[in-house]
């Protein structure tokens, strides 16, 4: 049987790339996807590693709240410096900090924009030992006004040495002279950063705290271990402070950065988990086609002595081997598509850090062991079933397919279906978007089931115009789709999972947009808001500086100017998102829905909470409320008013006092602004463009604009997810190939009929391409069904987090049928041109 397999595998070369082609794209799209991981993992691993080459110990502040997995501490006081100099065994210690800081180019612009690699400002560090910078031109900065920058900085931003620069801090904008340029080890910058390093006293006051520090990096003196000296250390430290090896702060920096990636990686893997898992419908399809056309062989092998068992072992064996070639192939055709991936990343705002490409052992592993696994357990039942068909019904010339009538298949499929309708209206009920999520892929899965049920009358339902408009060609493309429910549902059924998906996203992202144009309309009273560029760094890193919104309200042609910030703290344990707003300039410009209490109170010691909150927590107006902050620890405050609008405001709102009080670092991420009453909309847009030009990377908008730019935004993250999805698509319209090429070669006897007694070979093309655009637009029918569906259920259930308005963009959802209806005729274009020029004798005489 060995040797009738590879014999057989050997004779259908064509068969074989066919059966490969579908599961090679999701290998290759899986195996990008961890190429690029282990890249950017290896990447920044190298870059800790070398931050912290000559650090043997590490004093720092004890950290009180995490946010996204990311521990978020607070600074300690500089005065520790001495004391910390002054242990056994330190041989050098010196303070750094760091924090947001945005150099400008000479365009005028900032080198990174935030949404990727992130803008950086920090002491220099005169320690050759513990310093990672190495100069390439100029010299370290010594005073006030005097910075350093990093190479790729000065090479992107074509800033040179003597020139000065405009950088953006917690400060006005100021202008700095370059006196030096260097290179983070032997990198350009640590990962694509943008860097400004000042002399400490001005790093402290920029983009830190005057008297404070981040840290203190220690080296250790001649035979003095790392734990030796950071057992000294420790046994000087005041409480709430601690010190650790410089081994364990690299491990935790690696650690920390593969925590944040593996969202990163997670999300990529999705996305490729849905190509194969449409791949899988394909493989199946294939071998059920394969399968059928080789039972009179089947049948023959049955009858010279081969058992089901063997039967069985062979068309498994060829199943294995051809996973191993697209496991294989797909590793290769991944590692390229891991840059591809990065470069379209970029291309939607997301600027990772450069590497060399690392292909790690696990990778090459999972790459064989997905592409073996999926095609064996897409072949199984169709060898299954081929192992137990007796010789002589499997010598018989025309095989019967009879799923469209199975009792069994229906009633599977009704229960997976009523099981996915429960857990729908559960999540509805109950908000919670997993169950809804849970309910639509079980409808999904209770789809696919039933599709050869529906597939027969569907097809003839689909296929009624092409037979009234194309005569006996379209009859013969909608009986021949009808024919075989099985293979058609199969085909459908691969293309309704990834438009169904792609349909989602875009009624998802109109309803998105939708409802943000609403909540702008219904609580934002202003006419124009000033958006500031992203730090790319820690939260409430990042903005403008708040002496923007002072200039604004000095601004003849403004009434009111109220600047945002935003922060996490730790509330009942766990970190949530709070802002701080002006009691004062928030009211003119903002309704968010008070129903108790006063905005206007707020102050050092009172927070404002959402209803909803409230009643989660069963507190009331005047109850008190137990967070802690990074920066002050543990605080108290009351509750002094209450809202409704926590799609706007978040779960908790307090004034600048407070906000300013437990947060060293301030920033305001938007300023929104109501022009003077009687004045125009261009000379109130013209004034606050002159006062916000000194800030580079901040932009005014109108309301209009502002509602653009959020639909902006999420067009950009929408439009990122449909290219993932993209290959779940191609892999589904490349089964209409696959599955229309295999099919020709099961019908050749009956094409070469249909020519003898008088078709044409354009009519052997039309009835094909027919058939593929019925096939395909059955797919796209059940995929538009339910992605207004799956839409619909998610916008629902997130209703309390914004989604207040669903959409259907009538439009778009048209361009994907027709897209659907398009690419299947080029899908049919091969096969139809195959079935066309067979030999019309040698198809007869086919046995």
């Amino acid at each position: 049987m060995w040797k009738v397999t590879i014999k057989g595998l050997l004779a259908h070369k064509g068969r074989m790339v066919l059966t490969a082609v579908a599961v090679l794209l999701g290998v290759a799209f899986m195996s990008g996807v961890q190429v690029l991981g282990d890249t950017l993992n290896q990447t920044f691993n190298s870059l800790f590693a070398d931050i912290n080459k000559g650090t043997d110990g590490y004093v720092r502040r004890e950290a009180t709240v995490e946010v996204f997995g990311q521990k978020v501490r607070g600074r300690v006081d500089e005065s520790l410096l001495p004391i910390v100099r002054q242990v056994d065994g330190v041989a050098e210690a010196q303070g750094n900090v760091q924090g947001y800081a945005s150099v400008i180019g000479s365009n005028g612009k900032p080198i990174n924009d935030g949404q990727g690699s992130p803008n950086m400002g920090m002491a220099w560090d005169p320690s050759p030992t513990l310093s990672p910078w190495r100069l390439t031109e100029g010299r370290a900065p010594a005073q006030a006004g005097e910075i350093v920058i990093d190479k790729r900085s000065a090479d992107v931003g074509k800033l040179t040495l003597g020139t000065k620069a405009t950088v953006l801090t917690k400060d006005a904008p100021g202008q700095f002279t370059i006196v030096g340029i260097a290179r983070f080890g032997t990198a350009d910058s640590p990962a694509g950063a943008s860097v400004a390093i000042f002399t400490l006293p001005e790093a402290q006051r920029l983009v830190a705290q005057p008297g404070q520090l981040d840290g203190i990096a220690v080296v250790a003196g001649p035979g003095v271990s790392q734990e030796q000296v950071t057992a000294n250390i420790a046994k000087a430290l005041p409480a709430g402070t601690e010190a650790l090896t410089g081994k364990a702060l690299t491990k935790e920096n690696q650690s920390d950065i593969q925590k944040s990636l593996a969202f990163f990686n997670t999300f990529l893997l999705v996305f490729a988990a849905i190509a194969l898992f449409v791949g899988s419908f394909i493989i199946y399809n294939t071998f059920s086609i394969i399968v059928a056309q080789r039972g009179k062989e089947m049948a023959l092998l049955r009858a010279i002595g081969a058992s089901r068992g063997q039967v069985l072992r062979s068309i498994l064996l060829e199943a294995a081997v051809v996973g191993l070639i697209a496991g294989a192939v797909g590793l290769v055709t991944g590692i390229a598509l891991s840059i591809g991936l990065k470069s379209a990343l970029s291309a939607f705002g997301i600027d990772l850090p450069s590497g060399s490409i690392v292909v790690t052992s696990g990778t090459v592993i999972t790459s064989f062991v997905v592409g073996v696994g999926i095609t064996l357990a897409s072949a199984f039942f169709p060898a299954r079933k081929a192992s137990r068909v007796p010789p002589v019904a499997a010598m018989r010339d025309v095989a019967v397919d009879s799923s469209g009538t199975s009792r069994v298949r229906l009633v599977i499929g009704v229960v997976v279906a009523v099981l996915g309708a429960a857990a729908l209206v559960g999540g509805l009920s109950r908000g919670e978007i997993s169950y809804v999520g849970l309910g639509v892929l079980l409808t999904f899965v209770g789809l696919a089931v039933l599709g050869p049920l529906i597939a027969r009358p569907l097809s003839k339902l689909i296929g009624r115009p092409v037979a009234r408009l194309r005569g006996v060609t379209g009859q013969l493309a909608r009986n021949n789709a009808a024919r075989n429910p099985k293979r058609t549902a199969s085909t459908a059924s691969a293309l309704m999972i990834g438009l169904g998906l792609v349909a989602f996203i875009v009624i998802f992202g109109a309803s998105a947009k939708a409802s943000v144009g609403q909540i702008v309309d219904e609580n934002f009273k202003g006419d124009f808001v000033v958006r500031a560029s992203s730090g790319g760094g820690p939260p409430g890193q990042g903005g403008v500086s708040p002496k923007l919104t002072a200039q604004l309200n000095q601004t003849p042609e403004v009434e009111v100017a109220t600047g945002i910030r935003f922060n996490f703290m730790k509330v009942d344990g766990g970190a949530t998102q709070v802002l701080g707003v002006d009691p004062v300039t928030v009211t003119p410009l903002f309704d968010i829905g008070i129903v108790g209490g006063k905005v206007s109170d707020l102050d050092t010691e009172q927070i404002a909470v959402s209803k909803q909150r409230m009643e989660d927590k069963g507190w009331k107006l005047g109850d008190t409320v137990p967070v802690e902050f990074a920066d002050t620890g543990a605080k108290t405050f009351t509750i002094a008013a209450v809202y409704t609008a926590d799609q706007l405001a978040g779960p908790y709102v307090i004034g600048h006092a407070a906000y300013d009080a437990n947060f060293a670092d301030v920033y305001d991420f938007q300023v929104y602004v109501a022009r003077k009453a009687g004045g125009s909309d261009a000379d109130a847009k013209a004034a606050i463009t002159k006062v916000v030009s000194a800030y580079p990377g901040a932009q005014v908008e109108d309301r209009a604009e502002f509602k653009q730019a959020q639909a902006d935004q999420i067009n950009q993250f929408l439009g990122l997810i449909t290219v993932m999805l993209a290959f779940a698509v191609i892999i589904s319209f490349f089964g209409i190939w696959n599955t229309l090429a295999l099919s020709i070669i099961e019908r050749k006897r009956e094409l070469g009929v249909l020519r003898a007694v008088g078709m044409t070979r354009a009519q052997v093309r039309a009835s094909i391409r027919w058939e593929s655009v019925i096939i395909a637009l059955q797919g796209t029918a059940l995929g538009l069904v339910v992605g207004v569906f799956f839409s619909w259920a998610v916008v629902r259930a997130l209703k309390s987090q914004g989604f207040t308005v669903y959409s259907l963009p009538l439009v778009q959802l048209l361009f994907i049928a027709v897209f659907a209806a398009l690419a299947a005729v080029a899908m049919s274009v091969f096969p139809a041109r195959r079935a066309a020029r067979q030999d019309v004798l040698l198809a007869i005489a086919t046995e």
